[in-house]
């Protein structure tokens, strides 16, 4: 790939798409279709940018712009058009809020046990 504007291109291309189409949602699939044309596009863009990387290395400019902005315009827009689903951790976050009593172990029953006359017994060995 050289220089020549080609990201520059695919970025503008892809910015005037989410600009001219976009609902304002950033909830997972209800601003843009996934699979849809912007999509596709926006995953495009990220390979150009992992074979970019790959190849000048990961602290390069391409185009006059740090590989680094090109791939934080490229997750905000992707996040930003709906394109990205629910992190894993998110989802945690508002699952603590109807968190679940955790009841193991809080019997009053006293757990009564001889585990060292239980060992004996499960390995086949005679008390001393």
């Amino acid at each position: 790939m050289k220089d020549n504007k080609f990201l520059t291109a695919k970025w503008l291309e892809i910015k005037k798409m989410f600009e001219t189409n976009t609902n304002g949602s950033k909830e997972y699939g209800s601003n843009f279709p996934i699979d849809g044309e912007l999509d596709e596009l926006t995953q495009h863009f990220l390979g150009y940018i992992a074979k970019l990387t790959l190849s000048k290395g990961f602290d390069a400019e391409v185009e006059g712009v740090h590989l680094n902005l090109w791939k934080e315009r490229i997750w905000s827009l992707i996040e930003n058009a709906g394109l990205l689903p629910n992190i894993a951790w998110k989802d945690e976050l508002e699952d603590e809020d109807t968190e679940v009593e955790d009841t193991w172990n809080t019997s009053d029953d006293e757990f009564d046990a001889d585990l060292e006359a239980q060992s004996f017994e499960v390995f086949g060995f005679d008390k001393i």
